[in-house]
């Protein structure tokens, strides 16, 4: 049997690379304008540009206090990117360019002057609270001519997370065990990938504990377990470098699945202003829509603002928070905060043969800590105290409960 020669062995192999090079071919959301001839290979990278220095996002917390639930915007605070112009390592390669316009409504680049930054020699790329070497879900690569085609990536977070408040079955005592499970899709709107619609399927599982149902007291009968299942969409527009919003509505069912009625489909919104004054202060002022048996809407306002790289103060009612960078390790931040809450939800349940609509209001505060990695890893624990608690009946039967004050448990972990 002849060898072949090393010529066929070239063209074979030739033959082979081709339709294998062009299954890494990907097609970029955003605009793209092909090299010159002569222009040098392509670096793939992942750009994640940073809002202008110091600008703060909003929290990942539940805007709608039913638990701290889906992100307003999937924002992460960051460590503040290095002297010397470029982000920190990205995980996929070479550093992107810093100071191009950040998506979810931050100010552009030049409608602010950069504030010098001094990093520590650990900081990474790379949250909450719901900010900002990394972009979360904004991908692309730079051109020869240095502007960047950007991509967006369209799951942007998974999270779990169990919040336990305690019970010990005691008749003045309600214990709550909610776990909720949520993701995150980014939705461009009209091409553009820097501000597009957020939306959120969630599922909660809600185990009640106590009170026992005692009629001739008056404690309520509640069944085991209550669900919530639903669609928020967010949207984060920056009409101009002054003014943004944060708007959304969120849809579904709140139930026992027991009782499912008109009741069991509520509609919940929030619409608030953003006025960014500087790149680290914001002005916030709105309303959030509940739709409870009792509390119908909240007022919404406050200030956002980064006095330093390892600061985040966001003071806006009904969801206050301050967070301070603990220090960071092998490319991973570790925060400590602290975080008010008007905690609770609304279900439409069976009791006993009674059809009703049930509240649960309460007020949290806590302290806790978390940490982040460059690859958008997140988890947090927190410890807290739940008080001015209640149960009301849309029946009115009894009127209300008044269940102790207890402390809670919350842990989370995105992806």
């Amino acid at each position: 049997m002849r060898t072949p020669s090393p010529i066929a062995w070239g063209l074979s192999l030739a033959l082979v690379a081709v339709p294998a090079a062009g299954q890494r071919v990907q097609i970029p959301a955003g605009s793209y304008s092909a090299p010159a001839a002569a222009a040098p290979p392509q670096t793939f990278v992942a750009p994640s540009l940073p809002p202008t220095a110091g600008a703060v996002p909003p929290p990942s917390f539940d805007p709608y206090a039913l638990g701290s639930g889906a992100p307003a915007a999937p924002y992460s605070y960051a460590a503040p990117a290095p002297t010397g112009g470029l982000a920190p390592p990205s995980p996929y390669g070479a550093p992107a360019p810093y100071g191009a316009p950040a998506p979810y409504g931050a100010p552009p680049a030049s409608a602010w002057p950069a504030a010098p930054q001094a990093a520590s020699p650990s900081d990474s790329p790379w949250f909450p609270s719901s900010t900002p070497t990394w972009e979360q879900g904004n991908y692309g690569y730079q051109q020869p001519d240095g502007t960047v085609v950007q991509f967006q990536r369209l799951v942007q977070q998974l999270r779990v997370e169990n919040t336990y408040l305690y019970g010990d079955g005691s008749p003045d005592q309600f214990g709550v065990n909610r776990l909720e499970l949520t993701t995150t899709f980014a939705m461009p709107i009209g091409g553009k990938i820097d501000t597009p619609l957020l939306l959120t399927p969630g599922f909660a599982f809600n185990w009640f504990d106590g009170p026992p149902g005692v009629p001739l007291t008056g404690q309520p009968d509640l069944p085991p377990r209550v669900y919530d299942a639903y669609l928020d969409a967010a949207w984060f527009p920056q009409f101009t470098p002054l003014l943004g919003a944060e708007l959304g509505v969120r849809t579904g069912v709140w139930t026992d699945f027991s009782n499912v009625n008109s009741d069991s489909v509520r509609i919940l919104g929030r619409a608030i202003g953003v006025v960014s004054t500087s790149p680290d202060f914001e002005v916030l002022a709105g309303v959030v829509y509940l739709d409870r048996v009792r509390i119908k809407m909240l007022p919404a306002g406050g200030v956002r603002w980064r006095p330093n790289p390892d600061t985040d103060i966001y003071a806006v009612f009904p969801n206050p928070r301050f967070r301070r960078r603990l220090s960071t390790y092998e490319g991973v931040n570790f925060w400590w905060f602290v975080s008010g809450e008007y905690g609770g939800g609304s279900w439409t349940v069976d009791r006993g043969g009674l059809n009703d609509q049930i509240d649960y209001n309460d007020i949290r505060l806590s302290i806790g800590m978390e940490y982040e990695t460059p690859l958008q890893r997140r988890g947090r624990f927190e410890i807290g105290y739940a008080f001015d608690r209640e149960i009301d009946f849309r029946s009115q039967s009894p009127p209300d409960f008044k269940p102790d004050s207890t402390i809670y448990f919350r842990t989370g972990f995105d992806f």
